[in-house]
């Protein structure tokens, strides 16, 4: 349309682009355009409210960082909503895998979607019982998914079609669905394996920013480490009160966090590829506390803000390197692959004056 002329969409018709990162704070999202290429941003809502047009309700930015087209969403709080949000943005009629940008065309081979977020951190007892799980997890670390373990009530009600949250009668015919989308099942848990190279460059990027910004930090406000580890999704905030479920988790199935919404947007991927449509999901997230102990520590939030910016820098950067092999600009793709090479300077900008906001979904 004539509005998304003024976009990075204007040579896609106003199609997004496959590579996504979605979080669950609208302001999240304003604050990560800072990130963009300068010029490049453009916050939809605003543009469309500019055009007399209809915002709707989430926060949707486009942008390109190094060249690379990139849509950032809010998926706002828990499994119902993401399921809602992550759908919709991913359908085949709003995102393509075929993006044109000036010259450029990418050609990707999937659709990747990154969450970021914030996460309660899952250790096995203290170091040194017979029940403890290296790595201990701290507050300010990050955390990478390596895999989900379980699906969420919202997944169990689309998969199933039931609306009776006490009728599993169809527990048989979810769990046939979940398997052809490439879940495993484990102490009768379902799991899924997300792809690896994806988790592992993402973990890359997110390390290198966050010991580049502990360069210059002060003892006592140092950024933690990265880890990869599985997630558990809840639906509710406050089941961590049995906390000897999620130690059993951290022991038995390698789960080192807990929050409220990738298990749902994993979902939505292993569905979408079941039905061809190739999507490749992710996750980092900041620890806000640790179980046992506190999930919801008292935290410096200039330290917790920039652990999810280096996030978002990592994200960033992941979903360049991984466009630069999508490219069908030949002399612009080497140019490109020198600046994966550029350290990740945009960190010394600092933390967007205090606005990436940090215990938000």
């Amino acid at each position: 349309s004539k509005v998304f002329s003024e976009t990075i969409l204007r040579d896609s018709k106003g199609m997004l682009p496959p590579y996504c990162i979605c979080m669950g704070d609208n302001r999240r999202v304003r604050a990560t355009v800072k990130l963009f290429d300068k010029g490049s941003a453009t916050i939809l809502n605003d543009l469309l409210l500019k055009n007399d047009g209809n915002p709707g309700r989430v926060c949707v930015a486009v942008g390109t960082y190094k060249g690379t087209p990139v849509v950032v969403f809010e998926h706002q709080m828990g499994g119902p909503a993401a399921e809602i949000l992550v759908r919709e943005m991913i359908a085949d009629d709003i995102m393509t895998k075929e993006f044109s940008h000036g010259n450029t065309k990418f050609k990707s081979d999937a659709k990747y979607v990154i969450r970021v977020g914030s996460a309660a951190g899952i250790n096995c007892r203290d170091a040194g019982s017979k029940d403890f799980r290296a790595p201990e997890i701290h507050a300010y670390d990050c955390v990478v998914a390596s895999h989900q373990v379980g699906i969420s009530c919202a997944d169990y009600s689309a998969l199933s079609g039931s609306v009776n949250t006490f009728d599993r009668s169809t527990k048989g015919k979810v769990e046939e669905q979940l398997k052809k989308m490439g879940y495993e099942f484990k102490n009768g848990w379902p799991v899924l394996r997300l792809d690896e190279k994806f988790s592992q460059q993402l973990k890359k990027h997110i390390k290198s920013t966050m010991e580049t910004e502990n360069k210059d930090r002060a003892e006592g406000k140092k950024l933690g480490t990265v880890h990869l580890l599985g997630n558990v999704s809840k639906d509710s905030l406050y089941a961590e009160n049995v906390e000897e479920d999620f130690i059993a988790l951290r022991r038995d199935a390698d789960v080192g966090i807990s929050e409220m919404e990738f298990a749902t947007i994993a979902r939505l991927g292993g569905h979408k590829n079941m039905l061809g449509d190739n999507v490749k999901t992710a996750m980092a997230a900041c620890v806000l506390g640790t179980i046992p102990g506190d999930s919801f520590a008292d935290l410096d939030k200039s330290v917790s803000n920039m652990v999810t910016k280096s996030a978002l820098i990592g994200s960033l950067e992941a979903l360049h390197e991984i466009s630069l092999a999508h490219r069908e600009n030949g002399s612009q793709k080497r140019k490109m692959m020198a600046a994966v090479c550029e350290p990740e300077k945009r960190l010394a900008k600092a933390a967007v004056n205090g606005s990436m906001i940090g215990p938000a979904a």
